[in-house]
C-alpha cells in the first residue's frame, strides 16, 4: 500500500490538476473527478484487450466525442451470463484487483446485487448493480456503480474506441481501448426513444439529454447510412414503436423544457439550447435517412454534410 505522506502528495496534486480542468471545460470539479475514476476503472477492466465486457450508455458517447456529461453509473454488458452473483462479483473483483504499477488506488467492491426482471422487448436479460468504492491509500478517492447486463445490443463487430485522458497525469497516460457498441446503434437508440410513448396514458419523451446526445454525436462523429437505417428499423421494432420519418419535437412541451435542461448539459453549446436549434441541427443530417431517400454513403461530420 502506499506510505501516507505519499497519498497525501498524489491527492493534491490530482485535486489541484482536477480543479483546474474544470475550471476550464466550465463544469464542476466533480465532474472531472468522477471521469478520472472511470478511467481508473477501464484500465483494469479492458487492461487485457479482450472483449468480456462492452461499455454502453452515456459513457460511451462521452469516450467518443471527447466531451459532455459523465454518468455516475456505468453501463456495462457481458458477453455471458452469470449462475449468481456471486460469481459475477468474482470475475469483477479479478478484475479491479490488478495490481497497476502506473497507479496506487484500490478498486473494492462494496457490493453486487442483482436485478434480474423479465425485459418486454424481448431482450430478457440479466441485470445486476455492483458499487465500487476507490481507494488512495486507506482513504476513499471516488465512488460509482456499475449496471451490469449480459444485452449487448449489437449485431456484427463492435468499436474499440482509445480514450483522451481526462487530465495529464502519468497515473492515466496510458489507457486501453474501450470496446463499446457502433455509433450507429447508439443513435438508433436515442432516436427511438424519442418517440416511444410510455405507460397506459401513452406520454411523450422527456429524455432531454437525448435529442442534445444526438447533436453531439451529428457534430462530432462520422457514420454509416446503411448501418443507421439497418439499426432504426431493429430499434423501431424492438420497442414496437413506428420507425420515426423526421426529426420533430416530441411533444409540446419540449417547447420550453428543454431549454431549461439544455442550459445545464455539461459542455452543451450554447447555440443548441434553443428547441428549434436543436432539431434544426440533428435533422439536417437525419431526416434523409429517417425519410428513406438516403440509403447509402457516409456523415462527414467535418464538413457536415453526407458523402457518397
Amino acid at each position: 500500500m502506499i506510505e501516507p505522506l505519499a497519498a497525501s502528495r498524489l491527492r493534491q496534486s490530482l485535486n489541484s490538476r482536477i480543479r483546474a480542468e474544470a475550471s476550464r471545460r466550465g463544469v464542476t470539479a466533480d465532474d472531472i473527478r468522477q471521469q478520472y475514476v472511470f478511467a481508473l476503472l477501464t484500465k483494469r477492466l479492458f487492461a487485457d484487450d479482450m472483449d468480456d465486457w462492452l461499455l454502453l450508455g452515456g459513457n460511451a458517447l462521452l469516450i467518443r466525442t471527447r466531451g459532455g456529461r459523465f454518468t455516475r453509473d456505468v453501463d456495462l454488458a457481458r458477453t455471458h451470463g452469470w449462475s449468481d452473483v456471486q460469481e459475477l462479483r468474482d470475475e469483477l473483483r479479478s478484475a479491479l484487483s490488478r495490481s497497476l504499477d502506473s497507479d496506487p488506488f484500490r478498486l473494492e467492491i462494496v457490493k453486487v446485487s442483482p436485478h434480474s426482471e423479465p425485459d418486454g422487448y424481448g431482450y430478457g436479460a440479466l441485470t445486476a448493480k455492483a458499487d465500487i468504492r476507490v481507494l488512495l491509500g486507506v482513504a476513499e478517492f471516488g465512488r460509482f456503480s456499475i449496471d451490469i447486463t449480459t444485452r449487448r445490443h449489437v449485431s456484427g463487430p463492435i468499436d474499440r474506441i482509445s480514450p483522451t485522458p481526462i487530465i495529464d497525469h502519468e497515473t492515466i497516460a496510458d489507457l486501453p481501448d474501450v470496446p463499446t457498441v457502433p455509433v450507429e446503434n447508439h443513435l438508433a437508440d436515442k432516436i427511438c426513444a424519442l418517440y416511444e410513448l410510455h405507460g397506459k396514458t401513452r406520454t411523450a419523451s422527456t429524455r432531454y439529454r437525448d435529442l442534445a446526445d444526438i447533436v453531439r454525436i451529428v457534430a462530432h462523429l462520422d457514420f454509416d447510412a446503411a448501418r443507421l437505417s439497418e439499426m432504426l428499423d431493429h430499434e423501431s421494432r424492438r420497442r414496437r414503436i413506428p420507425q420515426p420519418t423526421a426529426i420533430v419535437s416530441p411533444s409540446p412541451a419540449w417547447e420550453q423544457a428543454y431549454p431549461r435542461q439544455a442550459r445545464e448539459f455539461a459542455e452543451f453549446p450554447t447555440e443548441f439550447h434553443s428547441l428549434d436549434a436543436s432539431l434544426d441541427a440533428a435533422a439536417a443530417c437525419l431526416d434523409e435517412v429517417l425519410n428513406g431517400s438516403r440509403s447509402k454513403g457516409r456523415w462527414d461530420h467535418a464538413s457536415a454534410q453526407w458523402r457518397g
